[in-house]
């Protein structure tokens, strides 16, 4: 992929062609207590400039707004959430951070994020109670590391770029793309394990170590987890991905949209009132891999059907069609993200077995209707300094008002499984063994239902991405057999998020980080 458009507005361009390259860095330590780096002149550990001689950084929280300050309500939160492309100063170079690994007591920090897992917090719940389950942040976590390490782009075996190593997630432009939306949140409840660690483990291994963690203390698969992955001091490196919001960004010359896609496309079939796709390339000379700005991949209520398509049913309440979705779904995993079709089934399968999708309130007729609150990052909220969705009874009322099980995230609402806290199988039982139709969230999104409103599966959604799976004959004959052969699913599941939670720009291959930093676990201590 192309330099980043706005990195010839930097001078110093040795500096940072080390950083894309991953060589080069400095050797020299910096010293962190409870969430403190100091920095001089003469430690200059800390990727990135300073003008000051001396400074102590505060990285707990250095990142809060001028006019809002929201560590009150929600402790940590602004250790995951720094507005615009706000310097880090808290960050090691990657000599100094693989040496503070070696006392990393890999057994404690599992037990750490563990715990925190089931330990529901009033300033934002735990999914699990609203589906008849316990409270888990499982799928949270899931979703955090897989948009965090979902943004590395491997077109054709080459120009790899993105990934979760930087924890870019945290700056602008990526914590205003909407399908991160409310993942400050869990970026903001895993402060509290990163200021306990502090510089012993750093924001991009957290993570992915979370989301790890998350799938392995729920039941699930997790074979292996290797750390040594650096921050970046700052979100440069994921301009080039695509800006979509800019209500952080202030004073920079790419404090400009990419949305929408200068070059984009419909499907034959698609209706001509239907978002636009976009291209791979850009007229600006960006490789775009998902189909819009701000998405990690597709559109996950995939296309409209024109209404002079055989399949068009005038009955439905809306005619999105599987069958293309699962065209969309090859076209992202595999043409430009370096997916083969097996491991995109296993992805799709065990990432939407734990958790669930949010969009349990109606804004029309409201003042968010027109711009809703959803779509404005980096902080996703209805009142500024409110994290959180409306208090005024528009989405629920008392101490759950505007979250919880009043939560408006993608605008989809549901858990795909019965058991959303548990590892389970449901997720290809049911869209093999039921009939689904047609049905709108609270929100308003064209997502599915179980036809027999007396299924085992009636309480659970599906959307017309996840539908694809089983309609496009490929992938549904993997479907078939991860059905028939849990233990397969299982393990194709695991080396499949091992792959993506490993992969990044400077380090493409799955196998790079051990080989580069050689701390890994096979979680022997749980044994």
């Amino acid at each position: 992929m192309k330099c980043l458009k706005m990195f010839a507005l930097f001078t110093c361009m040795v500096v940072l062609a080390t950083v894309l390259h991953g060589c080069g860095q400095n050797k020299d330590d910096a010293v962190a207590v409870d969430g403190k780096a100091t920095m001089t002149t003469q430690a200059p550990g800390l990727r990135g400039n300073t003008t000051n001689s001396s400074a102590e950084v505060d990285t707990t929280t250095k990142a809060k707004d001028s006019n809002q300050m929201r560590a009150d309500d929600f402790p940590f939160y602004q250790m995951g959430t720094l507005p615009g492309l706000q310097f880090d100063g808290g960050v090691l170079s990657k000599d100094a951070y693989h040496r503070n690994l070696k006392s990393l007591d890999i057994e404690q920090l599992y037990r750490s994020v563990s715990k925190l897992l089931t330990d529901s917090k009033a300033y934002w719940p735990a999914d699990g109670p609203q589906d008849g389950d316990t409270p888990s942040y499982a799928g949270l976590f899931g979703r955090l590391a897989w948009h965090c390490a979902g943004t590395f782009r491997l077109v054709n075996g080459t120009n790899a770029t993105g990934g979760c190593e930087g924890a870019r997630q945290r700056y602008w432009p990526e914590n205003e793309w909407r399908d991160n939306v409310n993942l400050d949140k869990a970026r903001g409840l895993l402060g509290e394990v990163k200021k306990k660690y502090s510089m012993n483990v750093s924001w991009a291994d957290l993570i992915t170590f979370a989301g790890t963690v998350g799938i392995r203390a729920s039941g699930g698969p997790a074979k292996k987890f290797c750390f040594g992955r650096i921050d970046d001091s700052d979100g440069k490196r994921s301009v080039d991905l695509g800006v979509q919001g800019t209500n952080a960004c202030s004073g920079e010359a790419s404090c400009t949209s990419d949305a929408e896609c200068k070059t984009y496309f419909r499907w034959p079939e698609q209706n001509d009132t239907d978002n636009v796709r976009c291209n791979l390339s850009q007229a600006d000379g960006r490789l775009q891999a998902s189909h819009s700005v701000g998405l990690i991949y597709v559109y996950p209520e995939g296309p409209e059907l024109k209404n002079t398509h055989p399949a068009y049913n005038p009955a439905w309440v809306h005619n999105r069609y599987p069958k293309l979705s699962a065209s969309e779904v090859r076209d992202t995993f595999k043409v430009r993200m370096g997916w083969t079709d097996r491991e995109t089934v296993a992805l799709i399968g065990g990432g939407h077995t734990l958790g669930r999708v949010h969009g349990n309130c109606n804004l029309q007729g409201t003042k968010w209707a027109s711009k809703p609150y959803n779509g404005e990052g980096p902080h996703f909220e209805a009142t500024p300094g409110s994290l959180r969705g409306p208090t005024d009874g528009t989405c629920g009322a008392g101490s759950e008002a505007g979250l919880g099980r009043n939560t408006v995230s993608s605008g989809f609402e549901g858990a795909w499984t019965r058991t959303p806290s548990r590892w389970n199988y449901d997720f290809f039982a049911a869209m093999l063994d039921e009939e689904w139709e047609p049905a709108k969230s609270p929100f308003g999104n064209d997502q599915w239902r179980t036809k027999n409103r007396s299924s085992l599966y009636a309480n659970t959604q599906r959307l017309t991405s996840d539908l694809g799976v089983v309609s496009d004959d490929v992938y549904k004959a993997v479907a078939l057999e991860y059905a028939r052969d849990h233990d397969k699913f299982d393990s194709d599941f695991a080396d499949a998020w091992y792959k993506l939670v490993h992969r990044s720009a400077d380090h493409p291959h799955e196998d790079d980080l051990e080989k580069d930093a050689g701390i890994c676990t096979e979680f022997e201590f749980l044994n």
